[in-house]
């Protein structure tokens, strides 16, 4: 269960920064200003150096002008049986 969590998040942070490439042109500044957070945070998030919370997906997404249910529409959150 954990490593589909891990998963689901390394999912969020790829399309998150796929995102932040197409809006910011790879700008980490004018992003992390933008999401009201350190640029040192930014890059280590799309690093996967720290872990994203959920104070900061929500900043994330405002800074990208997107609803929360956008970084998740393609993302299987639920884990089925095998």
């Amino acid at each position: 269960m954990l490593e589909h969590f891990e998963q689901i998040e390394k999912n969020v942070v790829n399309k998150i920064y796929k995102l932040f490439l197409e809006k910011f042109n790879g700008n980490n500044s004018r992003f992390a200003n933008a999401s009201d957070c350190s640029e040192t945070t930014v890059r280590r998030v799309f690093r996967n150096k720290q872990r994203m919370t959920l104070n900061l997906l929500l900043r994330f997404c405002n800074a990208l002008e997107i609803d929360i249910k956008d970084v998740f529409d393609d993302i299987e959150v639920t884990q089925k049986d095998n």
